[in-house]
């Protein structure tokens, strides 16, 4: 048993589980996106951890198909995510053709052994992320700067994915933890109740 190896998905799962609760402040048609890049990265780490603790050629082989797969549809999730946040609902058509050619590409690279084909997808992800993060930076930098962040980490994420080793692969972890985090603070909505509480105490003023 690899002690730090599990350490290291055990913290990308604690992280995939706390943006699935961060998703329940996020907006309607974001949340489901959120929670379904969250599912895939704890079913990265529930493959690593069993990798890391029965390690063997085919649980290792299982883990690093696992691992392509979701880098090439996590981030395609997290952009229709931020997408959804930050300009409108995709539509389903759109959403799910995005979906299922992230997902072709995953299994391709799964089957062939090439990572550079789950990377494509990645790439389109986070270069649309860019460009949102850009044309929203005006209205709300809060919650660009947070997506922007997260777009870097997975930038970072795909580097580490192409080099292999353990190394690689804890970085590849930490990397996506903080992503997800990213964006799921991105997503966050503000609440409403201190402009509400404003607004009463206002009222109440000029009533006086």
């Amino acid at each position: 048993m690899n002690p730090v190896a599990f350490l290291f998905a055990f913290v990308l799962g604690c992280s995939a589980i706390l943006a699935t609760l961060l998703a329940s402040r996020a907006r309607a048609a974001a949340r489901d996106y959120l929670r379904f890049a969250a599912i895939l990265y704890v079913a990265l780490a529930l493959c690593d951890a069993v990798a890391a603790g029965a390690q063997g050629a085919v649980t290792l082989t299982f883990a690093d198909a696992v691992m392509l797969i979701v880098c090439a549809l996590a981030p395609a999730a997290l952009g229709l995510a931020v997408f959804a946040t930050f300009e409108h609902s995709p539509s389903a058509a759109s959403a799910t053709i995005i979906l299922v050619l992230s997902c072709l590409a995953g299994i391709a690279a799964a089957a062939t052994g090439t990572p550079v084909l789950s990377l494509a997808p990645l790439a389109v992800s986070v270069l649309a992320l860019l460009a949102l993060c850009a044309r929203r930076w005006r209205n709300e930098k809060r919650a660009a700067s947070h997506a922007f962040l997260g777009a870097c980490c997975l930038i970072c994420a795909s580097a580490t994915t192409l080099s292999g080793g353990s190394a690689a692969r804890a970085a590849l972890e930490l990397f996506s933890s903080a992503a997800l985090l990213g964006f799921a603070l991105a997503l966050v909505r503000r609440s409403d109740v201190p402009v509400a509480n404003q607004r009463d105490l206002r009222s109440a003023i000029s009533i006086g």
